[in-house]
């Protein structure tokens, strides 16, 4: 990563391990994107295909497929991500650098969710479009390729315009999320 310029961002802090896919080197890392509106829409949920992994199924159905990611990513990248504490709504946000192999430049972009459906943000000022999907193919594809290969973890997430909690997790494989209110303290 030395050797490579990051363009539309900045890589801050390398975490874990790469993952070599078949058109990038995926760095996970602290990254900061370039610009103030962030371009995302690459879901999960595009690039599983008509098939998605059975494991994956009722996550995506019931729209929790982050819990998915989150158990996904220790064992693809060798780190355990952060959780986003000042963040409502949202089980992760974890960055990453995607480097072709010519290793000129290498593109930032996060992984977050939102209610649980999985997406990756680039940074407004680019990579264009084409590249972006790439990107998301890559990571995706790295992602889906061992489904089943996942790390127990369980962290809550909160909504506080409905007074609600969501308990997002995986235990033995199984992702999971559980939406429930906390009882209230008494005075």
């Amino acid at each position: 990563m030395r050797t490579t310029r990051v363009k539309y961002g900045s890589l801050l802090e390398p975490l874990g391990q790469p993952a070599a896919g078949s058109d990038f080197t995926l760095v996970p890392g602290r990254v900061r994107l370039d610009g103030d509106r962030l371009t995302g829409g690459f879901e999960l949920l595009h690039y599983v295909g008509s098939q998605p992994p059975l494991v994956l199924r009722p996550a995506l159905d019931q729209h929790y497929e982050a819990a998915w990611v989150r158990a996904r990513i220790p064992v693809v990248f060798g780190f355990t991500p952060e959780f986003p504490r000042d963040a409502e709504k949202c089980l992760m946000d974890v960055g990453f650098v995607a480097v072709p192999p010519h290793r000129r430049w290498g593109y930032p972009f996060v992984c977050t969710d939102y209610y649980g459906r999985a997406k990756l943000w680039f940074s407004p000022d680019g990579p264009r479009k084409s590249r972006k999907a790439a990107i998301a193919r890559a990571f995706w594809s790295l992602l889906l390729a061992e489904p089943d290969d996942l790390v127990d973890f369980e962290e809550e997430v909160c909504h506080t315009g409905v007074d609600r909690w969501l308990r997002f997790g995986c235990r033995e494989g199984i992702p999971y999320c559980k939406e429930y209110r906390k009882p209230r303290r008494k005075a």
